[in-house]
């Protein structure tokens, strides 16, 4: 994570850590075989994303159990406080009284697992272990 000096077209010049900012991107793509949470056999469900501070909702897929997203979201954080973890929480959408609760995971950041070699990586594994595109 290299960062240029302020006004410097020199791409080669670099700031220390401590005053570099980083973009970081988390996908949603999809789940499979949720819970069924509504009277009709389906659920509505939708992701709550939660990571160093930041805060993103993917959109409501009515009527599914393998819902799909495909949603991004970009951010920006300061690189000494790129967080150790995501955190996802997925609701069913009801639109009388209170959403339910789906279930939750996090997953973490680590060298082995996403930093190490700055290769993009998805957790569509059941054993919820880190592979590549």
């Amino acid at each position: 994570m290299l960062g240029r000096k302020e006004n410097s077209n020199d791409p080669s010049t670099t700031l220390d850590d401590e005053s570099l900012t980083v973009r970081m991107r988390v996908y949603i793509s999809k789940a499979t075989n949720l819970a069924v949470k509504d009277i009709n056999g389906f659920s509505d469900p939708y992701v709550k994303v939660s990571i160093g501070g930041y805060k993103f909702t993917t959109k409501v897929v009515p009527k599914s159990l393998n819902p799909v997203w495909n949603a991004s979201f970009d951010f920006e954080l300061e690189a000494q406080s790129v967080p150790d973890q995501v955190n996802l929480v997925f609701w069913d959408k009801d639109f009388i009284g209170k959403d339910d609760f789906m279930g939750a995971v996090d997953i973490p950041f680590n060298e082995s697992s996403i930093w190490g070699d700055a290769t993009p990586k998805h957790f569509d594994d059941p054993s919820n272990q880190a592979s590549f595109f």
